[in-house]
């Protein structure tokens, strides 16, 4: 718990350094370039990454480190120290929002280990919103406590969701559908955003068709302390290539049913 406690606050303050560097560029004339997935890369992006990785090298020069821009290494750099601690980092997650002055978009940070993300922050400074949790201590947004919703029914949910398009590109066209018609409204929040939203308790259910580790790895921790679900569309832990679905955990079960196509009683 100490260690947990240690590594979070390293993680915060490197957060907190890397988020004044990205206000600095944000919603300005960026250097950018147009990757092979057709996401984009920004100079912010780059100069992020390597504040958290200078700060948590000197923290933990025993760890490894796997960011969205310079993959895995070693935390001091080479080649990654097998069976090591490793940080996951998204320098800026929501970087077409970040691009077009949106301010729903968060450097997160994960520590990871034996593949079970044990602590996630995720700091978003255009909206004022710092998240973080470690495994048996909690989860907080700016410092205060947050925990999930209590409500039990589909029709009483917010789901937050983030292109409709992909969902039917992805095969999950029926799933989406479902549910719009089923819960009490819809957000087209997507990215980091949505999942929060569902571990603070302001929304229920949020759906990504389909994310990478460094999207993910934080949000499990935060979730997971706020009392909530993430998982892939099975019901099993998440693993790349799978949608990610985040539920306040009530609704989990119902929702995992309807991603697998599977009929509910009295269907």
């Amino acid at each position: 718990m100490n260690d947990l406690a240690r590594a979070l606050d390293v993680a915060l303050e490197a957060a907190k350094a890397a988020g004044k560097i990205a206000l600095r560029h944000y919603a300005g004339d960026l250097r950018r370039e147009q990757k092979g997935d057709g996401t984009w890369v920004t100079e912010a992006d780059w100069a992020v990454e390597a504040q958290l990785r200078l700060r948590i090298a000197r923290a933990f020069p025993d760890h490894n480190i796997l960011g969205e821009e310079e993959g895995l290494t070693a935390a001091g750099g080479g080649a990654p120290v097998d069976g090591a601690p490793t940080w996951i980092l998204d320098p800026i997650d929501g970087t077409h929002n970040y691009m077009a002055g949106i301010p729903i978009w968060a450097t997160l940070i994960a520590l990871r280990i034996e593949g079970v993300s044990v602590l996630g922050v995720a700091h978003a400074p255009a909206l004022g919103e710092t998240y973080d949790a470690f495994e048996g201590g909690g989860a907080r947004m700016n410092g205060t406590k947050i925990e999930v919703s209590s409500i039990e029914r589909i029709e009483d949910a917010t789901f937050c969701y983030s292109n409709p398009h992909i969902f039917a590109v992805e095969g999950l066209g029926d799933l989406f559908e479902t549910l719009s018609a089923r819960v009490w409204r819809t957000r087209g929040f997507g990215d980091f955003w949505s999942h929060l939203l569902v571990a603070r308790g302001a929304a229920h259910i949020a759906i990504e068709p389909e994310l990478a580790l460094w999207d993910v790895a934080a949000l499990e921790a935060i979730v997971a302390e706020a009392g909530g679900k993430l998982t892939g569309g099975t019901g099993a832990p998440w693993t790349e290539g799978q949608p990610c679905i985040t539920t306040n955990g009530y609704l989990h079960d119902e929702v995992v049913r309807l991603a697998r196509g599977m009929p509910g009683p009295g269907d």
